[in-house]
């Protein structure tokens, strides 16, 4: 072949008048781009000075192969000879040429193509690598780390066409490169199975694209039922970011979840609309570690009555009771980061908020969420419980904003002799509890039923919990709830208008609930019973306590074998017009080794300010020994 128009002794013949122009070509591909594909060519060739010749005309001989890529955009506007071609006519061509340069025009797949004779094995993907019928392989050049399109691999992107194996196609880049960054434009792209993502893989997606669950399975996965991958060792090292998956509930009503990821690490999702998912969850987190969700939306969930607990993130380890896919060695979920997402509705009829925004319902023997922070989020219209913290443990719930749910936060753990209790191998293992768990700065408004609840099991109490700083206004239930915790502290929040109690405490010890403000409150301000042992009450604040009625409930109600209290420094008033609460304190005669001085129980209680039964109270600062 001459360096222009010759006769070709092989290849590809190109049609009449199939030659690109320097400038056409430089024009589209950008001179970096051009002079990235060049190194490339030169390198794959193997015959720097032939190359040299056949490409250049010989008009920038002296370079070496390390010099290729150097090439400056005066050099590459010497360049001869480009043809322009489509994929199907590479495919169809016979015996290559090392110099031939072929530009690809198929509409959103365009770009340079050169022969890798050193290639004998690159199965062909239609889209980066494109065997022959002779057998041989061209392969795509582009800019060193430059995202892969999934247009190249004939990804439509118009809501009709199947994309499925165009996306899985790109998205199998990481096998082929050992890391790639997957580009999906601006479209609706149609999926017909589920896609299975690589480790080191970042899937970036235009925010106005589409991905559209069209089948019965999940819409991203990390692994297949046929992996065996144990611990974190799994497909990690993976991004997921922009766009929005739409797991399309009504088209396809079947249980099912938008982001299935398993036994890796080093995963983040960023920026990612899920909606409209059926009966499971948007995010399934399951046997994973050094996990980040950020800035995330989490649209419209279609469930039933059975299904009334489904969190939109679920932790979990991988058991046999909760996970169903391969290598069930109970691996724990932890070092989890929530941030800056917003879960409620999606507007499509028929589906609402998940009923849990972010939890776990299933737990292993000696297995904990460890390091699990869920922090500046908002929570709208969950029916259940819009944080679960189940058997966490060093793990903070901060500066979330929850609105209309059922419940705020439910700090819980295995009950004894459930399947949470067991090992891996079926043992049943006493009951463990959650701990060292901080939630600060969280606002709980309109909630139906209780605004915080921690729930310990009296055998093994959940401690060293932490609840401070919190607003709550318009609780429907008790506004805090504390049941069998241990080395816990309750202080400076503030709670307006709960329609039950302000702090409900049972079988609790060593606790601490101090410097809170409550006001309008339906039932006590602090009611206190069971096996209660060293607690502290003081320096709190209560208005209007006993909404539900004149003499009906107290401003403090100590009461059941409970023993070891410091009430001390409480101040309780009634405001003109407010119902009139039955005594500012009451103690049960149950109650012993009780502590109390400096309380303002000026209330205005309908049948006296104090009522103490307990046996020889303590009523003076004075040190006891």
């Amino acid at each position: 072949m001459n360096k222009v128009h010759g006769e070709r002794s092989g290849g590809l013949t190109p049609g009449k008048g199939r030659a690109i122009s320097r400038r056409a070509l430089l024009s589209t591909m950008g001179a970096v781009g051009m002079a990235a594909a060049m190194g490339s060519f030169a390198k794959a060739a193997g015959a720097a000075p032939s190359v040299a010749d056949s490409v250049y005309g010989g008009e920038i001989a002296g370079r070496t192969d390390g010099e290729y890529a150097k090439l400056t955009p005066n050099e590459l506007m010497k360049l001869k000879l480009c043809l322009s071609a489509t994929i199907s006519e590479l495919r169809a061509g016979k015996r290559p040429l090392i110099s031939d340069i072929y530009y690809v025009t198929d509409r959103g797949r365009e770009g340079l193509f050169v022969y890798d004779g050193s290639d004998a094995s690159s199965p062909d993907n239609d889209g980066t690598v494109v065997v022959t019928a002779s057998g041989d392989r061209y392969i795509r050049r582009t800019e060193a780390a430059s995202p892969i399109d999934v247009r190249w691999f004939g990804a439509a992107g118009d809501g009709v066409s199947d994309d499925t194996d165009a996306i899985q196609a790109a998205l199998e880049e990481s096998l082929r490169l050992g890391s790639a960054v997957i580009r999906v434009p601006a479209g609706r792209y149609k999926l017909t199975r589920s896609l299975h993502l690589y480790r080191n893989t970042r899937l970036l997606l235009d925010d106005t694209a589409v991905l559209i669950r069209s089948h019965r399975g999940a819409l991203l996965m990390n692994y297949k039922t046929s992996d065996l991958f144990y611990g974190y060792e799994g497909n990690g090292n993976i991004t997921i970011e922009g766009g929005v998956l739409d797991c399309n509930a009504h088209g396809f009503l079947n249980p099912s979840v938008g982001i299935a990821l398993a036994h890796s690490g080093g995963i983040t999702i960023r920026r990612v609309t899920l909606k409209d998912v059926p009966l499971g969850h948007a995010v399934e987190l399951t046997g994973v570690e050094d996990v980040r969700i950020d800035e995330c939306a989490f649209l419209g969930f279609v469930g039933d009555k059975d299904r009334y607990y489904v969190e939109a993130i679920q932790l979990e380890p991988a058991t046999q009771a909760g996970f169903g896919g391969f290598a069930k060695d109970h691996t724990a979920t932890r070092l989890v980061t929530v941030t800056h997402c917003y879960f409620g509705g999606s507007g499509t009829p028929g589906t609402a908020p998940w009923p849990c925004g972010i939890g776990a319902h299933s737990a292993g023997a000696d297995k904990f969420y460890d390091h699990i922070t869920v922090t500046n989020n908002t929570f709208e219209g969950s029916s259940y419980w819009a944080i679960r913290p189940f058997k966490w443990r060093n793990s903070i719930v901060s500066g979330n904003y929850i609105r209309q749910a059922a419940g705020g936060i439910f700090i819980t753990m295995p009950a004894p002799g459930s399947a949470s209790t067991k090992d891996e191998h079926g043992v049943v293992w006493p009951t463990q509890p959650a701990s060292n768990l901080v939630v600060e700065s969280n606002i709980i408004e309109k909630a139906s039923g209780t605004g915080i609840y921690v729930e310990g099991q009296q055998a093994a109490p959940i401690h060293n919990v932490v609840i401070i700083g919190n607003v709550f206004r318009d609780v429907g239930g008790h506004v805090i709830q504390l049941k069998s915790c241990d080395f816990s502290i309750v202080s400076d929040n503030i709670m307006e208008t709960g329609a039950k109690n302000g702090l409900l405490v049972a079988d609790c010890t060593r606790t601490e609930l101090t410097g809170n403000v409550m006001r309008d409150i339906g039932f006590y301000g602090f009611n206190v019973g069971g096996a209660t042992s060293l607690l502290t009450i003081r320096d709190n604040k209560m208005i209007n306590v006993s909404q539900i009625g004149d003499n009906r409930y107290d401003g403090i109600y100590l009461s059941g074998s409970s023993s070891d209290f410091r009430v001390v420094g409480n101040q309780i008033r009634t405001e003109p017009g407010k119902a009139k609460p039955r005594y500012g304190m009451n103690i049960h005669n149950t109650v012993t080794n009780i502590t109390r001085y400096g309380n303002d129980l000026r209330c205005e209680a309908a049948s006296g300010s104090l009522r103490d039964l307990s046996p020889e109270p303590v009523t003076s600062p004075a040190d006891m020994e």
